[in-house]
Parts: structure tokens; sequence; C-alpha cells
């Protein structure tokens, strides 16, 4: 009967008041989590007692509008990459020849000059992957393997593998090609094998290592032998499997003129830029850095899209003792106070609370100006909006109909602060079950 019972609470649980989604937002640090604690006991400090009434629908309300400040939180915080969440700062990198050089920007605070910033890279010689290619042998002649089984090693990054296979009486050399490509590709050790058409009828087995250069002092990426051993010998010297067509090789280039080297054709510059080398450059090429208008178009139109949705949510609730007014009339002010008169940008109040984006003036806006003044009320309504979530994840059940049974005395000093009577929220879930 227990087991039913918790069985019981445990789907409730799940199914009505569990996080559906993972945000940033609930991703938080040190100082955050500090931060949170710090606000629930100055609440509770100056908190009245508060008579809580036992409603299902009171309680799942609360817990309901919790979840929402805080996905729309998370939303607001997924829209921006800086360490401030509310950053309008969107940058995006670009090359003078993206068919040679392509670059992208992953720096987390862009500099105060964007368009000022960057670099001239000269690229000299790609990275390249080794490649052993083997004997060309006539597809559809027999073997030239005599039928045994056999065995070789390949040595990759100081580890040693072992593969061995068998060849039949009926074995073509089609049929080892094909057998060794798979036994090497399913391995998945960081070789890679095809057969090659050769011509005149003849084909070729070759392996090709999935990285590109050479780490410091190798002089190979992979080495392809026989040892000693009960197996049978000579399939490496048979299909030439240790012969290098093409020893791998580091990228090699400048940037501002000093020289560099990478084991890849992909890295980073300076912890700030992208960077994916393609074909070799006759003359410097310029890399920079500079305002991406269409994300932050994109930005400002999804931040007031959550907001309106917000609204919108909040305005559904039907249940007497939820303040869903109350809720709902406090995210408009924020809109009205950041909001109004802006509408020359392309950001209108409606007369129900929401707010209407022009996209077409908003870009216009964004593609005339470098600076970000003219969108500086948006930044304030994110920020507010971000405070206010936060405010309503502290202590959601302020919007609950809630009868004061006793008022502290505000000049008393034992009014102590008492950090878990806001948590009185998050027992309703099981006062059923108890």
């Amino acid at each position: 009967m227990a087991g039913i019972s918790m069985n019981g609470v445990y789907n409730h649980f799940i199914q009505d008041y569990v996080s559906k989604d993972v945000t940033q937002a609930d991703a938080h640090r040190k100082d955050e989590l500090r931060d949170v604690y710090k606000s629930i006991a100055k609440i509770n400090k100056k908190s009245p007692l508060y008579l809580l009434t036992d409603d299902d629908a009171s309680r799942n309300d609360a817990i309901d509008i919790k979840e929402r400040a805080r996905l729309l939180q998370g939303n607001i915080f997924s829209l921006s990459n800086q360490d401030d969440k509310s950053s309008l700062n969107h940058t995006s990198a670009f090359t003078t020849d993206e068919q040679k050089v392509t670059a992208s920007y992953i720096g987390k605070t862009p500099d105060a000059d964007v368009n000022g910033s960057g670099f001239d890279i000269e690229v000299t010689q790609l990275a390249a992957s080794q490649v052993n290619r083997g004997k060309a042998l006539p597809r559809e002649s027999t073997s030239v393997l005599a039928p045994d089984s056999y065995a070789f090693d390949v040595k990759l990054d100081d580890q040693e593998f072992e593969f061995q296979f068998s060849i039949y009486q009926t074995d073509r050399n089609s049929d080892v090609f094909d057998k060794l490509e798979k036994l090497i590709n399913k391995a998945g050790i960081g070789i890679f094998a095809e057969v090659i058409d050769a011509g005149e009828g003849r084909s070729a087995l070759q392996i090709s290592s999935t990285r590109t250069g050479l780490k410091s002092g190798a002089i190979s990426q992979f080495e392809i032998y026989e040892t000693s051993g009960e197996l049978a010998k000579g399939s490496v010297e048979a299909l030439g499997l240790d012969r290098v067509s093409a020893p791998a090789a580091n990228a090699h280039f400048t940037l501002n003129g000093e020289p560099k080297t990478a084991v890849s054709n992909h890295f980073t510059v300076g912890g700030k830029f992208d960077i994916q080398v393609n074909e070799l450059t006759e003359e410097p090429i310029h890399v920079g850095v500079r305002r991406d208008n269409e994300a932050l178009v994109k930005h400002v139109t999804a931040l007031i899209d959550n907001y309106n949705s917000f609204v919108l949510d909040t305005g559904d609730y039907t249940d007497e003792k939820f303040k869903g007014d109350k809720l709902k009339s406090e995210a408009i002010g924020i809109a009205r106070q950041c909001l109004s008169g802006i509408e020359d940008i392309g950001i209108k109040l409606e007369a129900n609370g929401t707010v209407s984006v022009d996209k077409e003036l908003l870009g216009q806006t964004v593609a005339s100006t470098q600076s970000d003044e003219s969108l500086a009320p948006v930044r304030k309504f994110a920020d507010a909006l971000i405070a206010k979530a936060k405010d309503i994840a502290v202590d959601p059940m302020k919007y609950v109909d809630r009868p004061v049974v006793n008022y502290k005395n505000p000049d008393s000093k034992d009014n102590t602060a008492s950090p878990y009577i806001t948590s009185e929220y998050s027992g309703m879930m099981f006062n059923n079950y108890c």
C-alpha cells in the first residue's frame, strides 16, 4: 500500500511540476546562489505571517507561474552569449576572401571599437593527412596472398592495434580489398580505408589518417608493419600497405607577418576568432569583426516575443484565488516604463499590453547607426524582465490570495531572517499524500 502511495506521489510530481526544459538560468554560480539566498532571507525578514489555503488550483497556479518566470528568464539568457545576459552586442567575423579563409567570432566580450579589431593572415601551406596508397592489383585476379590467416599491426599515437583476417581459396584481389576496407573502418581507431580505382581493371587499398598535421617530434601519423607471431606474414608487402604516398603536414601561415603553425586547417586566434583555412593565399587576407545587424534584429524580436507570450499566458488564469491580473499588470508596467515613445525605431506598445515590432523599421534603425544608444530602452527592458523573473521565482506565493495572520513589528529587533518560509510552496506538491 505504501509503495502504491509513493508511486502516486512520484507520478503526480513528474507530470505536473518537474521543469520541462533546462535553460541557462538553471546553471547557477556560487555567487548567484548566494544572491538568491540573500533575497529569500531579506523578504522573510520583513514579510508578515500568512495563512495558506488548502486549495489545489492555487498551489498548481503558483508553481506554474514560477515555471513560466523561470522559462522567461532562460529564454532571455539564451539570446546573448555575453556575460551580461541582457547585452545587445552581436558581432560576426568577416574575411576579405571568404573562399580561401572563413571566420566566425567566438569572443565573449567584443572590443569597444568592433570595426577596428582584426588581423591579416597569409597561408603558405595547408595541413594534410598522411596517405598510404597500396599496390595497384588486378581486381578480378586470384588473390596475391595464398590462402591462410594473416595479421598486421598499426601504430597510432603510441598505441598499437592488431588486425587479423583470412584469405580463402576463391578470394580475388577485390575480395581482399573489400575485406580490409571494412575491417579497418569498423575499428574506428583514427584511420580510414577505401578501395580506389587505379585504372586498367586494377584497384588499390588507400589508407588515410582522419586527422591532419604532426605533433611536435612526430614523423608520421601512423605506421603499418608486421611483428612476429603465429599468423602468416607477407600481407603488408604484397598489398603495399606501408607505402606512404603523401606524408602528414602542418598548416603554415602568418598573422600580421608573424609565422605560425597549426596541426589543423581549423584553429582559433586569440580566443576570439574561429578560423577555417581552405586554400593557399597569394596575398594577405584581412580578418575582422563587425556588428551583426541581422542577429541584433532577431534578438530584439525574440525578446519581445517572449514578453508577449508571458503576458498572454498570465491572462489565461481563471482561478479567483490567483492574482493573475496583478502579475500581468506588473509585466505590462515594465513595458510601459521602458518602451514608451520609441515607435520611431519600430517598437510600439499596444493597448492590450503586448508589444509589436516593425522589423523593417527596426532593421533600418540598426543599420543606420553604429551606436546602441537608440536601443538603450530595449536593454533596460531586458534588465527589468530578468529582475522580475527572478523576483517571481523567489516568491511566487505573493500572487496567490493568502490572508495575513500577523504583521511583524517593523521596529522590533526580533525580526530575524527566516530563509525557509518562502519554500512553503515547494512542499505543496505532497500535502495530499502525507
